[in-house]
């Protein structure tokens, strides 16, 4: 069988930054307790390797990130605990209730979801009604949803017939940044055909569009394709579906144990890439253990 490694794949600049700074923070501060809120992002093993660092990560999906504060006790005011808010992005009122309380804070918030954050304030002081493209519950779309009230979220296009908004507004939709493009461009057009004042930005990131670029460009002999990804993370996920979409088989694998043999039966190409959350040492560790298991090393 051949196998073709899809490039780029591996942490995007976000994680290496918000991976980068946990490190940072475990070497300098040694002696507090280091409190992660939210995943930094969303693979285990990198939550692994953090708790080996002493960074311990608090998530719950029972208790918003400003309860889990509330939660965190302050035993020695001359060594407070450090809270380390996750890439995906995180409420305002959040972040200033932690510093108050007087714990250490450190945000490593992706750039990309910081420059969606500032336009949508840009454009709500402007008048506009904000439209946001995402996953319901997902902790980038939390901390979007959390500027403004007013943001209606659209998860998928048949949420487009129940909106109800001020028809006089002008209306502004950006989306999660690792969103795939097809579901941008599906839920744009249909807004298209339902509103006349409207407008666009995509904002899918760099890294995750390279991507997902990358699977859609894949070449016509492949006939298998298997994602190296943490199954809570979106991006990954959505390379499964661009692939799917393109009628290639597709699976998403977060180890070598979740690989089943039947998958290969009667495949003649195979593709492999990862999401912008898996560190590519697990990326290469996957490649290398298919090269061995199949016989073959090839792109």
């Amino acid at each position: 069988m051949k196998i073709i490694k899809i490039t780029p794949r591996g942490f995007c600049k976000g994680v290496v930054d918000a991976y980068a700074t946990c490190k940072k923070i475990a070497k300098l501060y040694p002696n507090h307790e280091k409190y992660l809120i939210g995943w930094l992002v969303h693979n285990k093993e990198i939550i692994k390797e953090l708790e080996e660092l002493g960074i311990q990560t608090k998530d719950d999906k029972n208790h918003s990130r400003s309860e889990i504060i509330d939660s965190i006790e302050i035993k020695d005011k001359n060594n407070p605990p450090i809270v380390i808010f996750s890439a995906h992005g995180t409420d305002q009122k959040t972040i200033d209730k932690a510093r108050e309380k007087g714990l250490v804070v450190f945000d490593t918030t992706c750039i990309y979801v910081t420059k969606t954050h500032d336009l949508i304030k840009e454009k709500i002081e402007q008048g506009y009604q904000i439209f946001y493209i995402g996953v319901n519950n997902h902790p980038e779309t939390i901390s979007t949803l959390s500027i403004d009230k007013s943001i209606i979220l659209i998860e998928t296009v048949n949420d487009i017939e129940n909106i109800r908004t001020e028809s006089e507004k002008p209306i502004f939709v950006t989306n999660q940044t690792t969103i795939s493009i097809y579901e941008f461009e599906e839920i744009t057009e249909t807004l298209k055909s339902k509103y006349k004042n409207i407008e666009f930005k995509n904002d899918i990131c760099n890294a995750a569009k390279d991507r997902q670029d990358a699977v859609i460009n894949m070449p016509s002999e492949v006939d298998l394709l298997l994602v190296v990804g943490d199954i809570k993370s979106n991006n990954s996920k959505k390379l499964v579906e661009i692939g799917i979409k393109k009628q290639i088989e597709s699976h998403l694998i977060w180890n070598t144990k979740n690989i089943k043999d039947e998958w290969f039966i009667n495949k003649k190409c195979l593709a492999i890439t990862s999401g912008c959350s898996t560190p590519t040492w697990l990326a290469n560790y996957v490649i290398i253990f298919l090269e061995k298991k199949l016989g073959t090393a090839n792109d």
